[in-house]
């Protein structure tokens, strides 16, 4: 009994940076390949014919005289296929041997073809079994055994009619010949790049911080590492500057790096720093890290206007008029000032406030001879710089006639037109000569007042301005200040009136029907819209079947009107609503209701719904003739689409019609007529 040995046939191959050419002109003999020839006798032929017998060979390696290569051309082999091959897929166990008289020896064909240029990947398998019989076969193109992947085709085994059964193997073109598929494996068309070194992917690509100059860090942000190659990934992290700080700064596999930023002493401006993410096998990968740091808040700073004060008196007489200094915030944050001074012969008040403010100013004549004095006040504030504001004080001698003085010397006052009047403003008269200043004050417009008209010595006066009748408009007037032995002085006043705000309503009527001793019929809306800034309004009603609401509001609004039928007897009663309004014109809507006697007859009316965005509602009207409609009957809010006709007459035709309305009181033409024959 010839015992038939079962083998397998693995091809495989790799492909790296491109396509692997084998050059068949320039074949050497590579001692890479063996083919195992199994003991006992090898018998060639076909099924059916004599065999013809050669002697057992003993089990041999011998050089696979299949290619030959140039120098450092890639190599490619047929070895055979081992357990521990990696990158074989799973190939089935040889099965057991099978005894046959017709079954013929085959040599053991090497199990792996492997090309490669550096490493090898491979990329599929194909298992290859010969027949019980003699008859020689060959393995079409995709025909690889179940689990494996059919790129190239491979022959039977070496059992031919006119092949050789020597181990030392197949030649090229017999090979070839048996296996059609093999010029593809050698030579391949193409393949695609496969590489199996770790690489690093970041997310995201970049990082951005912004803090202030001496504040606090930013919150920290995360770097997501990933292996966007193959193997492993065993990686670390690195920054570039101080202000950067890195937690987790290595891992293996996917993972994540918390970025830190320290503002610490760093001056406005925008800095620029780099995390590098790097690992054994991969490239390095950079992170751009930007941080600004913003400018510190601006600290407060002192302003006065004005910048100097001088004051005049005579010896021995009036205290010269007070004076004032405006303090403000030039610069950032909270301004919290201290005024202070260095002359006995002045006094400050208040000597301090926090934001805007002003300084009253006082100077004394007191036993001062004739000279020029001349103080500082010193404006001082937290965390800003000292201001001083220079003060000159002029003592002259008697006698020097009086000079008026009028502080300030302009006034502007505003108000709206029907509104109340501005507040009263002061003037401060002084005497900036000598001797006493007997002075009276008189305006040349009648809008405008002084109080008191007159007095002696430094003073003031308080103006008014009234708006009255005024329209909207800018009105300009004039103070003319006079003294015994003193020039007149003019004192320039604007008054700006404003226009009246307004308030509108929509509609401008309201009609209920009902029966008596029925339900109350449906509440209306009256749109009330507003105009020319704040208006303040109010809503009365003059009917106690009749309420409004809200009752009052300071914008525009939508008023609902109810009416309640309780208790009224068959009637039509009238009512008004009234919006009034502070430095506005009232307005009114005026309210019918006709209560119907009781009645038994009634229809109800409905209707397709107006699309329209500023549907206010629905009008209804009726008629006992065609076409002959008067008053509204009923009127019907935006939302409802039918309405109920009561108090109908028997043996009475009726016709009705219905149109819509929207917010502003446009209304419709008539709908289409309905009638209907009440018996």
């Amino acid at each position: 009994m010839r015992q038939a040995i079962h083998q397998h046939l693995i091809v495989t191959y790799a492909i790296s940076l491109g396509l692997i050419t084998a050059y068949m002109s320039l074949l050497q003999p590579i001692p890479s390949a063996s083919a195992q020839q199994s003991t006992g006798t090898v018998s060639q032929g076909t099924s059916g014919t004599g065999t013809q017998k050669n002697d057992a060979q003993p089990p041999t390696r011998k050089p696979h005289r299949l290619i030959r290569k140039p120098q450092n051309a890639p190599i490619a082999s047929v070895e055979p296929s081992l357990s521990g091959s990696t990158p074989v897929s799973s190939v089935p166990t040889p099965p057991p041997s099978i005894q046959s008289d017709n079954t013929t020896s085959q040599s053991k064909e090497p199990s792996s073809l492997n090309r490669s240029v550096g490493a090898a990947v491979p990329l599929a398998t194909m298992n290859v079994a010969p027949s019980s019989t003699t008859t020689t076969k060959s393995i079409a193109v995709g025909t690889a055994s179940t689990g494996t992947t059919p790129l190239a085709a491979a022959g039977a085994g070496n059992s031919s009619t006119t092949g050789s059964g020597s181990a030392g193997g197949r030649s090229m073109s017999r090979l070839a010949a048996e296996m059609p598929g093999l010029a593809q494996l050698i030579s391949p068309p193409s393949a695609p790049v496969v590489s199996v070194n770790p690489a690093i992917g970041t997310s995201p690509t970049s990082l951005s911080f912004t803090a202030q100059q001496g504040g606090g860090n930013p919150t920290a942000q995360t770097v997501t590492i990933s292996n966007t190659g193959g193997g492993t990934l065993s990686w670390n992290a690195s920054d570039s500057t101080s202000w950067l700080s890195l937690s987790s700064a290595s891992g293996t596999g996917t993972g994540t790096v918390t970025v830190s930023v320290t503002t610490g002493t760093l001056t406005a401006g925008s800095y620029s720093g780099t995390v590098t993410m790097s690992a054994t096998g991969a490239s390095s990968v950079t992170v751009p890290v930007t941080f600004t740091v913003a400018a510190a808040p601006v600290p407060p700073a002192i302003g006065a206007s004005p910048t100097s004060f001088s004051f005049a008196a005579t010896q021995g007489g009036a205290n010269p008029a007070t004076q004032t200094v405006s303090i403000s915030n030039t610069g950032g944050g909270t301004l919290s000032w201290t005024a202070s001074d260095n002359a006995a012969w002045l006094t400050l008040s208040p000597a301090s406030g926090t934001g805007n403010g002003t300084v009253t100013l006082t100077v004394a004549t007191g036993t001062l001879t004739a000279a020029t004095y001349s103080g500082t006040i010193t404006l001082a504030a937290t965390g800003a710089s000292s201001m001083t504001v220079p003060v000159t004080f002029t003592v002259t001698t008697a006698p020097v006639p009086p000079t008026i003085g009028a502080s300030p010397t302009s006034l502007s006052f505003t108000a709206q037109q029907g509104g109340g009047n501005p507040i009263a403003q002061t003037l401060n008269i002084s005497n900036t000569g000598g001797g006493t200043l007997s002075w009276s004050a008189s305006p040349d417009t009648t809008w405008l007042a002084v109080s008191p008209a007159s007095d002696t010595g430094n003073g003031a006066a308080t103006v008014s301005a009234t708006t009255g009748i005024l329209t909207a408009g800018s009105y300009t007037g004039k103070i003319t200040l006079s003294a015994t032995g003193a020039s007149s002085m003019t004192v320039s006043v604007t008054f700006t009136v404003t226009a009246a705000p307004t308030i509108s309503l929509s509609p401008t009527s309201l009609t209920y029907t009902a029966t008596q001793g029925g339900t109350n019929p449906a509440s209306q809306t009256v749109a009330l819209t507003t105009a020319g800034g704040v208006v303040n309004w109010t809503v009365s009603d003059s009917a106690s079947w009749l309420s409004v609401s809200p009752a009052s509001g300071s914008s525009s609004s939508t008023l609902t009107a109810t009416v309640n039928t309780t208790g009224l007897v068959a009637a039509t009663y009238n009512g008004t609503i009234t919006v009034s309004a502070t430095g506005s014109s009232s307005k009114t809507v005026a309210v019918t209701l006709t209560v119907s006697a009781p009645t038994t007859s009634s229809v109800t009316l409905t209707w397709a719904p107006n699309a329209d965005s500023d549907l206010a509602g629905y009008k209804v009207y009726r008629a006992t003739t065609s076409g002959a409609y008067g008053a509204t009957l009923a009127t019907v809010p935006a939302g409802s689409v039918s309405y109920m006709a009561t108090g109908l007459s028997a043996n009475t035709t009726y016709f009705f019609v219905i149109t819509a309305f929207d917010n502003a009181g446009n209304e419709s033409p008539f709908s289409n007529e309905v009638s209907i024959r009440i018996n």
